[in-house]
This record gives C-alpha cells, structure tokens and sequence, in this order.
C-alpha cells in the first residue's frame, strides 16, 4: 500500500495562511490522525491530500510520485465525510455501490462487492432500506461500505465519528481500525477528538495554526511533549503550568537544579504522588471524589497543584508530594522542551 509524503505544502484563503510548510510521512500500511482544535487546518490539509483543494505550494507524493497535479478520481482514494451524505432516494445498496457500473464491473459482479462491504461494516440487513430507515450510526457505516466497496488503497476520513453519540463512536471506531488492518490500506483521519486519535492512531499529527507541532505515536507525545501546546492539548487531565515569576518555579529549580533557559515547568496532576519521602509538601484546600481515584487542590508555596490520586486525603491536612520520576515537563521561553538532566 502507498507512502503519504507531504512536503513544503503551504495553503492560504484570501492571502490568509491555512497550511505553512506543512511535512511529514505516513508509513505504508499505517493509520495517521490529523489532530488539532477547531480552525488549525486540519480539513484543508486532507482536502489537498485527497485533490479536492489545490494547495498553493509544495508536493504530496504518493509511493514516491507527485500526485499534485491528478484529479481525486486519478489518486485513487477514498474518503469519508463527517456527514454519511447518501442519496435520499437511492437504496442503501445503490448508495454503496453508487460509480460501479460505470468503472466496468458486471451486474453481479456489483452485486456481490456491495454484500461483501455491507457485510464488513455489519449492514447486510439494510440493503433493501432507504437511508430515512436507518439509525444515524447506521448510515454512516453504509458511507463507509461506500468508501471500501472499491478496495482503495487509501483512505481519508474527516471527523467521521463527530455526529455520532460516544458508545456508538467508539464502536465504529473499532470497526474501521479492525478494517484497515485487514486490509493494509494506508489511512489518514481528521479528527479534534484526542480520544478518537488514541483509539486509532499509529502516529498523531497535531496542527495548530497551520503549522504541524508534534509527530509521533499518541503514547510517546503525550509521555514526551516537544513542545508546551503539545504537553497542554494531549491528555484529559488540566495540566497544572508553574510560571517562571512563581516562589513554586524556584522551588522546583532549587530541588532539580535545572538550567536558567527554562521559563516554564508543567505537571499532570497524576504524576503527582503522595508520599511520606515527598521534596514538596503543601496543605489539601480542596477534594473532589470520582468514581475511581480523587482530584485534590493543594496549596504548595504560591501555588494550586491539582492532584489525582487513590491516597486519602482531607481539607485542610498537610501533605508531601513526590513527582513521578519523567513527568516533570520544562519548556523554553518559546514554549520548547528542555530535558530535565538526571541528578548524579
């Protein structure tokens, strides 16, 4: 199956930046999630992948080919859109099988590939109905069945899970995961849901303002944040950010003796433990009980740290807290990582 390679792809809409010198690779046979929030041009960059835009600059290659200058239909991909987008008054197997005919396939030929895509996608059962007859869920599997019915070798998807509810997103999510593994299609999604890109993805892509952040697997950006907007946008916990200008900042300097470029420090609030052997300690303001652990608010020098813990813990006790050995994250002024030195 084909290697993405986008390289130097620069977009703009009346002069207004989309995408800036946006590279990367995605790995033949892999699934890669565009991530960012709303407006980071996520869509516009898989829109000039698919050929449904014509980016300003740069190249995307497929196998090493530029295919800049090729129509959608001669990139020989598939894509799917957040809204499933049948055709009202078409059976959900005509909408499957919707451009067939008209590639060369017999009747039956036809007939047996739109079975073969209803029955990956767990829709057989629907084939005889019209779209109006079935769950939202439901015609979104049967826009997918469309999109794999020609067996492409890539496929593109934008925030196909967005309209759907959690339980059934997840599902669905499985279910294409399952697919592209079976069948070895090279795979790009959109998506501002971490969730989603977790679930799925091998590497994660995060975009903010047009320009690509972090690359790599969900585990390792989230474990290792290049970059402040990565360590702030990864992970449901809010992450607690000590300022430079804060008596906590020099706490945290004077016990880890880390060097002067370093403006920022930022913690999770899991990687905060409760321990007799802490180097800080603080007084508990605050505690919220959760189904599994508990989030508490401590007062440590000038500063709130959030903590999520299993450990006890009352309002108003005195406590030691230790940072869990690689979590403590240290960004330069311009919002880069600085690797925190072990201590001899």
């Amino acid at each position: 199956m084909p290697v993405i390679s986008v390289r130097n792809l620069t977009h703009a809409y009346d002069e207004k930046a989309a995408l800036q010198d946006v590279s990367f690779t995605v790995r033949s046979g892999t699934c890669a999630v565009i991530l960012g929030p709303s407006g980071s041009g996520k869509s516009t960059l898989l829109r000039c992948i698919a050929g449904l835009e014509a980016q300003k600059e740069g190249q995307v290659l497929f196998d090493g080919s530029d295919v800049s200058a090729l129509s959608p239909s001669q990139r020989k991909i598939a894509m799917v859109f957040q809204s499933a987008a049948l055709f009202a008054y078409t059976k959900i197997k005509d909408n499957i099988g919707y451009g067939l005919r008209k590639l060369g396939w017999s009747k039956e030929e036809c007939r047996q590939m739109v079975y073969e895509a209803a029955e990956k996608l767990h829709i057989e059962n629907l084939l005889e109905r019209y779209p109006h007859a079935a769950s939202g869920g439901e015609r979104q599997r049967a826009s997918i069945a469309r999109a794999l019915v020609r067996k492409p070798d890539i496929l593109l998807l934008d925030e196909p899970f967005s309209s759907l509810d959690a339980r059934l997103s997840e599902e669905l999510q499985q279910e294409v995961i399952r697919l592209q593994k079976e069948t070895g299609m090279t795979m790009i999604m959109v998506t501002h849901d971490q969730s989603e890109a977790v679930n799925m993805a091998d590497q994660v892509i995060l975009l903010h303002e047009g320009k690509i952040q972090s690359a790599g697997s969900p585990k390792d950006l989230y474990e290792n944040p290049p970059n402040l907007f990565t360590a702030l946008f990864l992970g449901t916990e809010r992450l607690n950010v000590i300022p430079f200008e804060s008596a906590m900042f020099a706490k945290l300097k004077s016990v880890y003796g880390f060097g002067d470029e370093v403006r920022t420090a930022a913690l999770r609030p899991s990687a905060l433990l409760v321990s007799e052997e802490g180097e800080l300690n603080g007084t508990v303001i605050s505690v919220h009980e959760g189904y599994e652990e508990r989030e508490a608010a401590v007062l440590c020098e000038d500063m709130q740290l959030l903590v999520r813990t299993h450990a006890t813990m009352k309002s108003s006790e005195r406590v030691n807290l230790k940072i869990r050995e690689g979590f403590l994250y240290l960004f330069k002024e311009d919002g880069a990582s600085v690797k925190l030195k072990p201590v001899v």
